[in-house]
């Protein structure tokens, strides 16, 4: 429930605090007053949207501050979820610096506008004039039978259902979408892999053609310089051997004459023995060497294809080659399994949907079973507030595919005269209709479920007499185990609060303000009585006014 109310520097408003008790709370003034600015506060305290305009002072920050007991609402977990403080007396502040900007709090935590708004929903529910026009919406005619049919919980176990219904026919669609697009492109990877299969290429080979190609590009040049290195080790006439074998001779013949010339004998035996050793090596590499142009254009017309394809695959490497290969395999053997996966989706979706539909016709049947004792509590509500021909039906229908909020349609079919058929409630009823039409709704989910705070602003336009006392007696109903706050010109109403607010105008440092002050007894007798008598108040209005309090208790 509402606690209390501050607020600060608003239109006219320039500082006021408001504390609210427990059942049915009026709120009284003369026109112009201040009543739609004091609920216009209420209002930005809730998530409305704010600019410069409503500051009273344009020097300094607006302030509004709403403090709502939450114990009764389940609200903790959205508390959590938002990372803030639970406290069972919750604050709300919203403020407007002098430069228009806004910022919002609820228990001194930072938060988003619609944190702000989506929280204030659970508390606050206002009803104002031009709202009236909600009863023509689906989702609130909706929200109507599901409160009386008290099928939240099948509500909840229905759209469990449907949101993974629709997560199953979401992966249904995308792998049917991609087995589509797989199977345009089956011919295209088949005609790839199939290149890949005729290459065989194997790791590291375009390594080694590229050095076998060099070998055999130059192989005329190598015979030819082989060719004179095999003459100079072993030419017929005097040949590198042969002049060794001499240098050798000669060499050990003044080693037996002269010692010195040992070690150079020694040294040049080594060397002779390492020379003949890569002469034979040479002849031998010598030997392996041929020109084939045969093998060069083998080599040639290999490595062109390998290069071909990497450009095709937009590959770097040659041996990302068999990684493109084992990827076009893996793709083309998905396909062949495509089939039995889309299969067994398919049949998850069927079997979604089938519970879907048995979810739906529980909800249904529990929606359908209190049509008829809604529309007969509306026409008796209405006939109390002076409507007493009036005529409501509920339209139902089974729609052609479920939704969000099961399989049926309600359409809410209204008559506010004898002899004119129920018809659609933007086409038959006027303003003060639909008001009272509203009302008695509400006051069947009061009796029904757990509200939060209602608020009805002037409700009670286009009423007076007995209907005007049949609304008190209503209001007041339905005040009794909630709280409820109504804004009203109308003294019958007035007189069956359990507060009375009188907001007013005065003059201050040559400056208008608006007020309010909770009225005493006393002073509630004169503001009823001037409503009832306007400003000259008689004795017979006093009394009259007392009549309408002591009635009222």
């Amino acid at each position: 429930m509402l606690q209390s109310l501050y607020i600060q520097n608003y239109a006219l408003i320039e500082k006021l605090s408001i504390d609210f008790a427990k059942g049915l709370s009026v709120i009284t003034g003369e026109t112009g007053a201040g009543k739609s600015i004091l609920l216009g506060a209420l209002k930005l305290v809730l998530g409305e949207r704010a600019d410069h305009s409503h500051l009273k002072d344009h020097s300094k920050k607006c302030i509004v501050e709403a403090s709502f007991n939450v114990a009764a609402y389940n609200l903790v977990s959205f508390f959590k979820e938002n990372e803030l403080d639970y406290w069972e007396n919750a604050i709300f502040r919203r403020e407007i610096n002098p430069q228009g900007k806004s910022r919002s709090f609820i228990n001194d935590s930072p938060v988003k506008l619609d944190t702000l708004k989506q929280l204030s929903g659970h508390l606050l529910d206002i009803h104002a004039q031009h709202q009236s026009l909600q009863i023509n919406q689906t989702a609130f005619q909706l929200t109507v039978i599901d409160a009386l049919a008290s099928s939240q919980e099948i509500y909840k176990a229905y759209q469990k259902v449907y949101s993974e219904w629709l997560i199953q026919k979401e992966t249904y669609r995308k792998l049917k979408d991609e087995i589509e697009k797989a199977q345009k492109d089956q011919d295209y990877w088949q005609f790839q892999f199939d290149e890949l299969v005729a290459l065989n290429y194997q790791k590291g080979e375009e390594k080694q053609l590229v050095k076998e190609q060099e070998t055999l590009a130059n192989a005329e040049d190598l015979i030819e310089v082989q060719n004179q290195i095999n003459y100079l080790i072993d030419g017929e006439e005097s040949n590198l051997i042969v002049q060794l074998k001499q240098l050798q001779s000669l060499v050990h013949k003044n080693a037996a004459l002269v010692s010195a010339y040992s070690d150079v004998k020694e040294r040049l035996n080594s060397s002779t023995i390492e020379l003949e050793d890569i002469a034979q090596e040479l002849i031998a590499l010598g030997d392996g060497l041929e020109f084939d142009p045969n093998r060069l254009q083998v080599v040639d017309e290999r490595l062109a294809e390998i290069h071909r394809l990497l450009k095709k695959h937009q590959l770097e490497e040659a041996d990302q080659l068999i990684e493109q290969y084992n990827l076009l395999d893996e793709k083309l053997m998905q396909i062949g399994n495509y089939d039995d996966e889309l299969e067994k989706q398919k049949q998850k979706q069927e079997k979604l949907y089938a519970e879907l539909i048995d979810q739906g016709k529980k909800l249904s049947k529990k929606r359908q079973s209190i049509l008829d004792l809604l529309e007969s509590e509306i026409e008796t509500t209405l006939g109390k507030l002076g409507i007493p021909d009036a005529r409501l039906k509920v339209e139902h229908q089974i729609k052609e595919q479920p939704d969000q909020n099961g399989l049926d349609s309600f359409t809410f079919l209204f008559s506010a005269n004898k002899g004119i058929p129920p018809q659609k409630l933007a086409n038959t009823a006027s303003g003060g209709e639909i008001s009272r039409l509203v009302l008695a709704v509400k006051s069947l989910l009061a009796s029904k479920k757990g509200l939060p705070t209602l608020l009805f602003d002037e409700i009670d336009t286009g009423i007076s007499g007995e209907v005007a006392d049949q609304m008190g007696d209503l209001l007041h109903q339905m005040a009794h185990n909630r709280q409820l706050i109504s804004i009203t010109h109308l003294p019958q109403i007035a007189a069956k609060g359990k507060q009375h607010f009188f907001v007013y105008k005065a003059q201050e440092a040559e400056q208008t303000i608006t007020k309010i002050r909770l009225l005493e007894e006393e002073e509630r007798v004169k503001e009823i009585a001037k409503m009832l008598s306007g400003k000259q108040t008689t004795e017979a209005a006093m009394n009259n006014a007392r009549d309408l309090l002591a009635t009222s208790r």
